[in-house]
């Protein structure tokens, strides 16, 4: 009966997932087509007129370029935005988009971003002036993943579980990253 249950409310919700996804996706697609960069800019989600200022290569060959807004001032600063590290970003030049990557710093100055070592593109370190990108906030695919993946686990535990067992018993020990997570598993024993 509690199978049945488990069931039903994870089909729901993988359902309820996959169409917050789509919506998503659906609005930052809208975004590009019908919003004008400033627009955006002041919206919080794009950063415009960047210019490379490094580039270097990161854990698992990944590119990291370094992008600062471009120099009209000796002091500039990037606009307010709600960018934050893992957020996924595309890589923009004159509306072409370059790449997509994850954001992995963001100062007051400037921001970095990891480009997968795939991508075949090198970006202009020459400092030219007239050379600008810019940066649009992605719908994030990886929460969608994780929320997914555990849900379908959350289906698939109900007949594995024996009666009256706890679901902290059922999740295999290298999962747990706490360290009172194994204290709490030796000392209780988990009806075994």
């Amino acid at each position: 009966m509690a199978s049945a249950a488990v069931e039903s409310f994870v089909t729901k919700h993988l359902d309820l997932l996959e169409l917050e996804r789509d919506a998503e996706v659906e609005e930052r697609r809208s975004w590009q087509e019908n919003i004008s960069p400033k627009v955006l800019q002041s919206r919080g989600v794009c950063l415009l007129k960047l210019q490379v200022s490094s580039q270097r290569t990161g854990l698992y060959g990944r590119l990291l370029v370094t992008l600062e807004p471009r120099r009209c001032t000796s002091a500039a600063v990037l606009p307010s935005n709600s960018f934050t590290s893992g957020d996924i970003v595309g890589l923009y030049d004159e509306g072409n988009q370059l790449a997509t990557g994850i954001l992995t710093r963001i100062t007051q100055r400037s921001v970095t971003v990891a480009f997968d070592a795939s991508h075949d593109f090198q970006l202009s370190l020459d400092r030219d002036r007239e050379r600008a990108y810019r940066l649009l906030k992605l719908a994030n695919d990886i929460t969608y993943k994780r929320l997914k993946k555990a849900a379908v686990v959350l289906q698939h535990l109900p007949g594995r579980l024996p009666e009256g067992s706890s679901l902290l018993c059922a999740v295999p020990e290298r999962t747990c990253h706490h360290p009172w997570a194994s204290w709490h598993r030796e000392n209780h024993h988990c009806g075994r």
